[in-house]
């Protein structure tokens, strides 16, 4: 819902424009909240665009960490150590709590059952013996709906999952064996109950993280962690496989996301986000992002400013998000819980705003200028911005707003 509020003075017109929910945009898919799941001790809760201010909702008690969280619309699937939760981010209550051992990352279907995928250690840091690496669980009450066996499904434990176009890729990686780390691609389509896995080639072993652009996957791949790679898989001829390595140096903690056309990636040991062309599959020579920030532990774009917000840690004592734009220049620092491992947008419903028609017309600018006196584009895109307008008829609005 947004609000218009007007006076008018004498030769003045003063428009404010307030959104009463978060991040004012006028399109329907307008990312509104950025949540966070911080990993020690495990809590959720959400940074608010416009005031850049954070809110906890939940702790999480009893729980060793938080691995992936997943949201749509009002709800969250929350996966934590060996259980998995499904949250009601408004009013915070938990709607449905299950024991899954081994529960490692989510993605929701289209009709609201949630995709699981598993992996890791036991006590004694050894890969546990699972009888599974993928669950299906009702969407509802999260009770298992059905498991892929090894034989139906992925044959190795496995780690990030992705929904795109109805289908479902799974990173099948085998990451909890030292020295025996796998590289494939696995797809489900929970449709025709059909799965397929590809080995991804020499070099991409171990993916770690998965992305999507222009109608390709991108998996990051953090090999035997001596290395690092980028694979691309073309979903329509999925044989299709470019694969481009980085000698000596490790993704680490798996941050990376795509930044308009190029792909983001922290690399252990480094400030700054190395960036590779999602196009040419070239990392770019010199090219970093972020040149002065400290090492991202988690990363997320926003899909419309094109900023970037890294979740920035210690791993002891703090945990905040720091925001950039697509440039790299500094918007702001928002304290979170510690090690903030995982970040998802939230898009409030903001596709009756058509509806709402403004007070007035509005007219073209003759002169624009901030509240130091500037004139040009001193604008961020997506930023709370105060500026005077004066419009060609002469009338002069104040204008305060965070809209592109």
């Amino acid at each position: 819902m947004i609000k218009l509020y007007q006076r008018r003075f004498p030769n003045v017109f003063v428009t404010l424009l307030v959104s009463v929910l978060s991040l004012l945009h006028l399109n329907a898919n307008a990312q509104d909240e950025l949540w966070v799941l911080s990993e020690t001790p495990p809590s959720l809760g959400w940074i608010d665009l416009t005031s850049f201010s954070y809110q906890e909702l939940l702790s999480f008690q009893d729980v060793g960490y938080a691995t992936d969280l997943e949201i749509v619309g009002d709800v969250a699937i929350v996966v934590l150590e060996n259980r998995v939760l499904k949250v009601d981010l408004v009013s915070g209550q938990i709607l449905a709590d299950v024991e899954l051992l081994g529960a490692q990352e989510a993605t929701l279907l289209e009709g609201g059952a949630v995709v699981v995928t598993r992996g890791g250690l036991d006590d004694a840091w050894q890969p546990l013996g699972l009888s599974s690496y993928l669950v299906l669980l009702d969407g509802s009450d999260l009770s298992l709906d059905a498991e892929l066996t090894p034989a139906e499904g992925p044959t190795l434990p496995s780690q990030e999952v992705r929904l795109v176009d109805g289908k479902v890729y799974i990173a099948v990686n085998n990451g909890w064996a030292w020295g025996e780390e796998a590289g494939r691609l696995g797809c489900w389509d929970p449709v025709e109950e059909i799965y397929e896995e590809w080995d991804l080639g020499e070099g991409a072993e171990n993916p770690v993280a998965l992305h999507v652009l222009d109608g390709n996957l991108f998996t990051v791949n953090n090999g035997d962690w001596s290395s690092t790679s980028v694979s691309r898989v073309n979903l329509t001829n999925v044989s299709n496989i470019e694969t481009v390595v980085l000698e000596g140096v490790s993704v680490g903690c798996n941050a990376s996301a795509f930044v308009e056309n190029k792909l983001a990636v922290q690399i252990s040991g480094e400030t700054g986000l190395r960036l590779l062309d999602g196009e040419s599959m070239e990392w770019e020579e010199g090219g970093v992002l972020n040149v002065d920030a400290p090492a991202a532990y988690s990363l997320i774009s926003h899909p419309e400013f094109g900023w970037t917000c890294a979740g920035v840690t210690d791993y002891v004592t703090f945990g905040e998000v720091q925001f950039r734009t697509s440039e790299g220049e500094w918007i702001a620092a928002v304290p979170v819980g510690v090690s903030p491992g995982s970040l998802a947008w939230r898009s409030l419903d903001v596709s009756d705003v058509g509806e709402n028609a403004p007070l007035m017309q509005q007219r073209a600018a003759a002169g624009e200028w901030d509240v130091l006196g500037r004139t040009g584009e001193t604008f961020v895109p997506g930023m709370p911005s105060i500026r005077i307008v004066r419009t060609e008829d002469g009338q002069v609005q104040k204008v305060i707003q965070v809209e592109d």
